[in-house]
């Protein structure tokens, strides 16, 4: 891993119920002055926030929110924005690369702001043999979302990567019906090939295939 200055950042984080993975599309709904104040102001420095989960954790108390914070997270680039009213913005964004939160700390108009190491991106890997039947089970659920025009509201854009571990494994654990910490605990594996392998235990021994599909 790169450990130079370069991969040291501070920057502005969005804490949701949900896990935002590379290449991945997060549409969000953006009203509160702290929020609007910081996509403002990545639109005009052309600039990334920083997409963390909050995850329930029994030591987290009112008073330090940051505790309930998930230790990886995704930078997010503003792709498209409406501003439906002055204090209201449709907002679409997508994953670029994953970082680890070392300290966050709450500014006074209530955003909160983390010190990050950026994480590097997934080598291009091609899907091994015994991976073949989970590759084909994306291609089928695009297939489908293609069919019923629904891409415009899917959680990925293109160029569809369905040859490579990193982003077949990334798009399947956004679309898996499991829980925030499993989610994070995916998004953590820095090797792309033990992600997918996490992955295809988790569909065969849940049985999600046909879940999936419907």
């Amino acid at each position: 891993m790169n450990n130079s200055i370069s991969s040291f950042r501070k920057i502005p984080l969005f804490p949701l119920g949900t896990v935002l993975f590379p290449d991945g599309v997060i549409a969000l709904k953006i009203f509160e002055a702290r929020y609007l104040d910081m996509i403002k102001q990545c639109l005009r420095e052309k600039t990334e926030f920083g997409v963390v989960s909050i995850i329930k954790n029994s030591d987290a108390n009112e008073e330090d929110v940051s505790l309930s914070f998930s230790k990886i997270g995704t930078l997010a680039q503003i792709e498209d924005f409406d501003p439906v009213q002055p204090a209201l913005y449709m907002t679409r964004s997508f994953g670029t690369k994953r970082f680890k939160l070392i300290k966050s700390k709450q500014e006074t108009n209530g955003l909160w702001m983390g010190e990050v190491e950026l994480l590097d991106k997934d080598p291009l890997m091609p899907i091994p043999q015994e991976h073949h039947g989970v590759a084909q089970l994306l291609d089928q659920i695009i297939s489908v979302i293609q069919s019923e025009d629904l891409l415009g509201d899917a959680p990925f854009k293109k160029p569809f990567k369905t040859d490579d571990c990193g982003w077949v494994s990334n798009r399947l654990a956004e679309l898996l019906p499991i829980s925030l910490a499993q989610k994070n605990h995916l998004l953590a594996q820095t090797n792309p090939r033990i992600r997918l392998d996490l992955i295809t235990e988790i569909i065969e021994d849940d049985d999600l295939r046909n879940l999936m599909m419907h």
